[in-house]
């Protein structure tokens, strides 16, 4: 069913809570998963003032991306599966991951989402809900863990009124 699965990370704990499903289906579905990271200038002044800071940022961005690729490409090998990574360059990110869909032939793409709703995802705008809207593929999405709420704000309190 699923040959090829791609997961589009960007560094963060929330991005990689969809990992113990991927490995899950990929070791279900003997699947190839690729690890994908979509990196881009964080300061676009430094390319129009110097091309040399520029050259020197792109490359440190560029290779602490593939290292941080390859960190979690061993741990998915040690697992036996079959993996492999990506960095490419480009913005806006959902438009990125969609053209690597298309290139890789990817048959599913996989990713966290913030879950945001109303004014907020409205505001900041979701790279989940872009690619969901115009991917030619299944997207499974996964909704990180709820931080843990404390145990006062969760109890019901009982008063007795006798």
């Amino acid at each position: 069913m699923y040959k090829k699965i791609l997961v589009p990370l960007d560094g963060s704990e929330l991005a990689e809570q969809v990992l113990p499903q991927v490995s899950q289906l990929a070791g279900c579905a003997s699947a190839q998963v690729i690890l994908l990271r979509v990196a881009s200038e964080p300061v676009y002044d430094y390319l129009a003032r110097d091309p040399v800071i520029a050259v020197d940022m792109r490359s440190d961005i560029e290779m602490a991306a593939q290292i941080y690729l390859d960190e979690i490409a061993s741990e998915f090998r040690a697992m036996g599966l079959a993996v492999s990574t990506m960095v490419v360059w480009g913005a806006p990110t959902s438009d990125m991951i969609l053209d690597v869909a298309r290139q890789i032939q990817a048959d599913l793409i996989t990713m966290s989402t913030h879950g945001r709703s109303g004014l907020a995802r409205l505001m900041i705008g979701s790279v989940a809900d872009e690619v969901v809207r115009h991917s030619a593929v299944p997207v499974l999405l996964v909704r990180p863990h709820a931080p843990r709420v404390a145990p006062e704000k969760n109890k019901v309190r009982v008063v007795d009124l006798a």
